[in-house]
């Protein structure tokens, strides 16, 4: 996001756990706060209280918990944008109340997915649409399995009729595809 917004002139801070990142960012004229960003007095001296949004993007799922968790006690209003690196961690952001989450691989995930289709003979058109059926039934699963994600039993049974839901979805929607190359 930081390349983006600077080439729009959009004004934005970063916290930065990692000296070695902090050297290369401040290489760029970046705005930077070298530090644990679970700290308070980390996120009061970069003025988080004055964003519109804070952007979580740290490596580690269990830092970026205690991140989300300190950010959302002191400023509960603040709009969170957090990546997550898999289910689990989603649920756990999604549990502190953290605004939008992004899977990390999801996007790469779905891509390859659409090229493969598109490599063994579906129409781009009918790849593309079946991928993004795929994302929007995902989406609506990971809500659904967040109210159970600590229950391993309704867990795999959401999980098993997840896949039973998505071949209908397919089926479903296969009546009305016009020669996919299958």
């Amino acid at each position: 996001p930081g390349r983006v917004l600077a080439a729009q002139q959009i004004p934005f801070t970063v916290i930065e756990p990692s000296s070695e990142q902090v050297d290369f960012s401040r290489r760029f004229g970046t705005k930077l706060y070298y530090g644990d960003p679970a700290r308070p007095e980390i996120l009061r001296a970069a003025k988080v209280g004055e964003a519109k949004v804070f952007i979580l993007a740290l490596d580690d799922p269990e830092h970026s918990l205690r991140v989300a968790r300190v950010v959302r006690r002191l400023y509960p209003s603040l709009r969170i944008l957090a990546r997550a690196r898999n289910r689990q961690h989603a649920f756990k952001l999604m549990d502190l109340g953290v605004d939008e989450i992004l899977r990390e691989t999801l996007h790469s995930s779905l891509e390859l997915t659409r090229r493969t289709l598109e490599s063994i003979g579906f129409k781009p058109e009918d790849a593309a649409e079946r991928v993004e059926r795929f994302r929007q039934f995902d989406e609506q699963l990971l809500v659904e399995q967040h109210l159970v994600y600590d229950d391993e039993s309704a867990l795999i049974q959401s999980t098993e009729q997840s896949r039973k839901d998505l071949v209908a979805l397919f089926e479903a929607g296969a009546s009305g595809m016009r020669g996919t190359g299958k």
